[in-house]
């Protein structure tokens, strides 16, 4: 038999983050450290407030200017850095390599809306 190692898609490595640049600022996330293989289902799970949201966000570098993660942060996909990386990089990877499915009721799907018509737009526009 042959021993064949699954391709890494995703791997988070001492993922840290403030959300201010001042020294004594509270860390959101403190070395969170995870990987994605091929085939590989991974649930973030944690009480409210966890960080579990802040994760998935940073990986989708949605967390905006005022985000300050740690020298040591690393975010590759595929092998491929995602830290830092330009606004105009990452509109080419998300929906066409990683994509989010976000809780909040004003964001979720709208029962009122064919629900082909809302899952097939982002695909759509990341394409």
């Amino acid at each position: 038999m042959v021993d064949v190692m699954a391709e890494t898609l995703l791997q988070i490595k001492n993922l840290g983050l403030k959300f201010s640049a001042h020294e004594n600022a509270p860390e959101i996330l403190r070395d969170v450290t995870f990987s994605v293989e091929a085939g590989q289902t991974v649930a973030l799970v944690g009480e409210s407030g966890s960080g579990k949201s802040v994760t998935a966000m940073s990986v989708m570098q949605l967390l905006g200017s005022n985000a300050n993660y740690t020298p040591a942060s690393s975010i590759l996909l595929r092998g491929e850095e995602l830290m830092h990386k330009g606004e105009t990089f990452m509109r080419t990877v998300r929906g066409s390599q990683i994509g989010m499915i976000f809780q909040e009721p004003l964001t979720a799907l709208n029962p009122l809306h064919v629900i082909e018509k809302q899952i097939a737009e982002p695909l759509f526009l990341h394409k």
